[in-house]
């Protein structure tokens, strides 16, 4: 009973020291909680200590004394051991020796925790006036099929109704924002090649991943533009990003996280590389972004391309483009587009999931995305501690982030639970819910009001209710729509044309 005791009062002084330690944001006062909790515990068990001679000494003489007249001197022999250590010392011995082990250990994992957290990048939120880079492939014939004037004034309009943003305690939402360094030659800040909106909901026990659309053609009130979702990012970093997507499609967005294309080599290639199916067409047109990365990366020409003898088509299928880049004439997800399972690196998965241009453009690219987050969340479990290490070594000191180290300490303690949840997917704006137009001879996809609020409530009902796919959100809007229940339950107004 008294080493019970004493391990209860040790577990309950080690539950406290953690609890103080990982949530606390300075090491100073990390060091400082880790000392008060250790003499707390001290003091403690010195208490206890006395306690447990003074209950001895009293009620339990008589039956001592019996015990050794009966067995004639035996028992008191066996009460002394080598040494003259009773079991009653050796035994709080033994448990101080255990608590003082537990209480090194978690020194040195808050030490390490402040380590890792340590090496994480400062967050750029400059605001720049001057205008984006734009990509010559973006740059489509053409009149231009939306008028601007008209759609900026619908979309200040619905600004102004500033929305409810929907959140929840057991929801966390953080914005992966992955940089597109190719829009500068000194790896500054661009535009967003990546988007994509991770929701953990500890409640329903789910993952979603969401990818958004970075063609969508929005309004920036802070800066009084017009222009495409990502380049947000350009102007005012993931802090503005993040405000944009809250306002436009009605939801609070916890944290961001930005990443790089080195990152992702690192991840991949950490946790062993990806399986995919890879198509034809797809092998093609990973060649383009290859030549990009292998670029900044200083690989030699060809680095990573796939072998095409393999697929069994000679060269009279494919050509060169008239910027020189290699193509194929085969329809993306035709019957003679065939696909095969291979292994990709680092460099070979991240060219896989960018390839755009052929490959579905945007619409597949954020797919890809989206398969390649959920195989490396999988194949993530596997890691050990020192795999663990050596990939938040390589990654962290490029990572973005405003994750507090509260939050950081919690998710990791957490991880493996969270990477069992259910893993949902999705992309906003859902098909049927935006047009396709031009502006500015850049296709775009725009949305008036309903087809924001629409888009809008497709993320609550898969976030944060009980739709598993867009098609289950789609068929409850379309419920809601027809009893003349959505604008009440979701707090929206009607636009003036409805």
């Amino acid at each position: 009973m008294n080493a019970n005791k004493e391990q209860t009062i040790a577990s309950a002084e080690l539950r406290e020291m953690i609890s103080h330690a990982m949530i606390t944001t300075q090491n100073g006062e990390a060091d400082e909680e880790l000392k008060q909790s250790i003499s707390r515990a001290m003091g403690r068990s010195a208490e206890t200590a006395e306690e447990q001679d003074g209950d001895e000494d009293v009620p339990h003489k008589k039956s001592r004394k019996r015990s050794t007249k009966k067995h004639d001197g035996t028992e008191k022999r066996s009460a002394n051991l080598k040494g003259g250590w009773s079991v009653r010392k050796k035994t709080g011995v033994t448990l101080g020796l255990i608590f003082l082990a537990l209480v090194l250990v978690m020194g040195i994992a808050v030490v390490l925790f402040f380590y890792y957290t340590g090496l994480l990048k400062e967050r750029d939120n400059s605001i720049r006036t001057d205008s984006p880079p734009v990509d010559s492939r973006d740059l489509v014939d053409g009149e231009d099929t939306l008028d601007e004037e008209a759609q900026e004034k619908e979309l200040r309009a619905l600004l102004e109704q500033k929305s409810r943003k929907i959140s929840d305690e057991n929801v966390m939402n953080v914005l992966l924002i992955g940089e597109d360094i190719r829009d500068t030659a000194s790896q500054d800040r661009g535009n967003t090649d990546v988007m994509m909106l991770i929701s953990l909901n500890k409640e329903n026990k789910t993952v979603t991943l969401t990818s958004i659309m970075r063609d969508t053609w929005v309004y920036m009130e802070k800066f009084n533009v017009s222009a495409k979702l990502n380049q947000a990012y350009w102007h005012g970093g993931a802090e503005y990003l993040a405000e944009v997507i809250e306002d436009y499609f009605s939801i609070s967005i916890d944290r961001t996280v930005k990443v790089n294309f080195k990152q992702f080599i690192d991840i991949v290639e950490t946790v062993g590389g990806l399986d995919f199916d890879v198509s034809y067409t797809e092998a093609v047109a990973m060649r383009d972004p290859l030549d990009e990365q292998n670029y900044y990366l200083k690989n030699p020409d060809g680095t990573g391309y796939i072998d095409l003898k393999q697929y069994g088509k000679d060269e009279s299928v494919n050509y060169y483009d008239d910027e020189g880049k290699f193509r194929t004439i085969i329809e993306y997800q035709s019957e003679d587009d065939n696909t095969i399972r291979m292994h990709l690196d680092g460099n070979q998965s991240l060219a896989y999931a960018r390839v755009r241009y052929g490959c579905g453009d945007d619409y597949g690219r954020t797919i890809r995305q989206r398969e390649s987050i959920e195989k490396i969340v999988q194949k993530a479990k596997k890691l050990s501690l020192i795999e663990l290490d050596a990939l938040a070594k390589l990654v962290l000191p490029e990572v973005e982030t405003d994750l507090t180290e509260g939050e950081i300490a919690e998710l990791l303690l957490n991880a493996f639970e969270y990477m069992g949840y259910d893993i949902q997917q999705m992309r906003v704006p859902a098909d049927g819910y935006y047009t396709m137009d031009v502006i500015w001879s850049q296709s775009c996809l725009s949305m008036n009001t309903w087809q924001f609020q629409a888009n809008a409530a497709f993320l609550r009902y898969i976030i944060y209710g009980e739709c598993a796919n867009v098609d289950e959100a789609i068929t409850q809007y379309q419920q809601e729509i027809d009893d003349g229940t959505f604008y009440e339950k979701n707090d929206f107004q009607p636009p003036v044309n409805w």
